[in-house]
């Protein structure tokens, strides 16, 4: 058995945002959408700056975020950019 069966894989999304988009918003947003998030590892914002921002999910749910993110992209105004499974590939 891997460790990583039990604890689950993680995927970064990076996302951009405007300056309207509030880091509670986002958050209301992502848990009214959480049974549809949530996998092994549910979701967290990781780091949110003025311009870009990183979201952690599970990996089966990586893509149903970005969905989700696409699809609320003109009430947010958040966009998705890019999705990998580490930190140091997105900040590149």
């Amino acid at each position: 058995m891997v460790v990583k069966e039990k604890r689950g894989r993680k995927r970064y999304i990076l996302f951009k945002h405007t300056e309207k988009a509030d880091k509670n918003n986002i958050k209301i947003f992502l848990k009214e959408n959480s049974e549809k998030i949530n996998g092994k590892i549910r979701w967290r914002i990781i780091s949110f700056d003025t311009k870009q921002s990183i979201l952690l999910v599970d990996h089966t749910k990586a893509n149903i975020a970005r969905t989700l993110i696409e699809d609320s992209n003109t009430d947010l105004g958040i966009e998705s950019i890019k999705t990998s499974g580490t930190l140091k590939a997105l900040r590149k």
